[in-house]
């Protein structure tokens, strides 16, 4: 009687170790840390069970946006020098797609002009402004009255609403691409705003000496050519109006004998001129 008394409890002994939850595994992995900013996050998962692989890491930086990805605007200061038989956007416009280019200018352009280049050119698709030191910044003043100068040898149509524009600019005394850029930066936007018709501008220069060298001994010899930082400035703004504006030839007469008081040229280098120029915006 004793001896059964003795077995109960070692018998609640055994159920309650049998009941008791098996330990883990020693080999079981230490606690891993992840995320940012010092936080824990504690893994207690035993190795012998097989997880998931984890996702690759990313990159802490998002994909670029559309927005972010696009190429900056062209700033002022890049230099572009492009034919004006070509364009960022495809091939350039020929003579045949223009209803009316308008040609502005000084003095010289129109002598050149009436020298036989309307002969040459499909004359009713032509006109010309030529004004007496109708200079750079004249024209990139949206409010000088330049603006409102007549024209020469009307369109037969859409003579006010011209679809082409030649710019021959012109100012002697600058000597730096900062004097030049703005200028021609204004008068862009002055076409743009006062004649939305227009689909290409290009920018050209009266005739300069042979090589755009200086005819030394010619009457007024500083206006024999175009100074280097003229070209320079003018070369730079088809890419800022990328398919919009383009660079002309740079004309020049066939010796310093062809000038009189330059920039003005003999009536036979004028009329030599008038084909050459001519002959260009057959195809151009």
């Amino acid at each position: 009687m004793l001896d059964r008394v003795a077995l109960v409890p070692c018998l609640g002994l055994l159920v309650a170790a049998c009941a008791a939850p098996m330990s883990t595994s020693t080999d079981a992995a230490p606690p891993r840390s992840s995320g940012t900013g010092g936080s824990t996050v504690v893994d207690a998962t035993p190795e012998s069970v097989t997880m998931p692989p984890e996702p690759p890491a990313t990159e802490d930086a998002a994909a670029p946006t559309a927005e972010a990805a696009a190429p900056p605007e062209v700033a002022a200061d890049v230099v572009a020098d492009r034919p004006a038989s070509t364009g960022s956007d495809g091939p350039a416009s020929t003579s045949k797609d223009f209803t009316c280019s308008w040609i502005l200018g000084i003095t010289t352009t129109g002598e050149w002009y009436r020298a036989g280049f309307e002969r040459v050119v499909e004359d009713a698709r032509w006109q010309v402004t030529p004004i007496e030191v109708g200079h750079l910044e004249k024209w990139a003043d949206p409010q000088n009255g330049i603006w409102q100068s007549g024209i020469q040898s009307p369109c037969a149509m859409n003579s006010k609403t011209p679809d082409r524009i030649v710019f021959m600019a012109v100012k002697y005394e600058w000597t730096t691409v900062a004097q030049f850029l703005p200028e021609y930066v204004a008068v862009i936007n002055n076409i743009k705003t006062k004649y939305p018709s227009v689909k290409r501008v290009d920018l050209a220069t009266y005739a300069r000496g042979p090589g755009n060298k200086e005819c030394v001994g010619a009457n007024r010899s500083n206006d024999s050519y175009i100074k280097a930082v003229q070209d320079e400035a003018a070369a730079m703004i088809p890419a800022m109006f990328p398919g919009f504006v383009f660079i002309a030839p740079k004309w020049e007469v066939k010796s310093c004998g062809d000038f009189g008081l330059c920039p003005h040229i003999s009536g036979a280098a004028n009329a030599t001129l008038a084909k050459t120029i001519g002959d260009y915006y057959l195809v151009n």
